[in-house]
């Protein structure tokens, strides 16, 4: 049996993971700017690629599972072993471009990750200076009749 079904579906991988970091790059611009509706739009786009990328990637594991025999180990690498000449080069390419395109694209993703946890930070930051918390957390009568209403924090003023 040859690999060329393989090769193949590794060829689309690569493609697909070079189109989902050319993504993650844009979001990480996206999110550097602040840009809801561009980053709701990516965020559409990489769940169609992410979609693809597992289908793909199903496919491959029954592809190399039939080609190694329904062994255990379905790896690239296995396939790689099992193979010769221009097919084992190829796979050898692929599995190395592959490799590179994932390790990028884990580095945007962690950027990425790294710069929402940020903008959430910022917010709840901003929503604890807009709305101060009380210190006082008992809910006793006595002590609400002693506090005098002027002191009550209103965020909005019903009789304006």
């Amino acid at each position: 049996m040859s690999a060329k079904a393989i090769i193949e579906q590794l060829k689309r991988l690569c493609v697909l993971h070079e189109h989902l970091l050319t993504l993650s790059e844009e979001k990480t611009e996206a999110l550097k700017a602040g840009k809801t509706k561009e980053l709701s739009n990516i965020l559409t786009k990489e769940q169609k690629y992410i979609q693809a990328i597992t289908q793909t990637e199903d496919d491959r594991i029954k592809t190399t599972s039939a080609f190694l025999g329904y062994s255990e180990n379905n790896t690239i690498s296995a396939c790689i072993a099992k193979t010769s000449g221009s097919e084992k080069e190829e796979l050898e390419q692929l599995y190395e471009s592959l490799s590179q395109v994932l390790g990028r694209l884990k580095k945007v993703n962690e950027m990425n990750r790294q710069l929402t946890r940020d903008a959430l930070q910022f917010i709840s930051i901003s929503y604890d200076m807009l709305v101060p918390k009380e210190n006082n957390f008992n809910y006793s009568k006595s002590i609400k009749a002693e506090l005098p209403k002027s002191s009550k924090m209103k965020l909005f003023d019903s009789k304006a």
